[in-house]
């Protein structure tokens, strides 16, 4: 078991997914072109996160839940 499935709330799983993505070496791309402290908005179709790079890693926020 990962860490991603012991977590049981579906929006903690959402945060910790994009997380991992974009700490790994997929998402060092997206990390390389923000500066330190700066961040940005990402809105799926059924959430908003807002990301901020800290410490050379990014720090995902859930700022909108999806209404049931």
């Amino acid at each position: 078991m990962n860490a991603v499935e012991e977590i049981k709330t579906p929006t903690s799983r959402v945060v910790v997914r994009f997380t991992n993505y974009l700490n790994g070496p997929l998402g060092r791309n997206v990390l390389d072109n923000l500066d330190e402290g700066e961040s940005f908005i990402l809105q799926t179709s059924d959430h908003t996160l807002s990301i901020t790079k800290l410490n050379g890693k990014a720090v995902v926020n859930l700022i909108r839940v999806p209404v049931a």
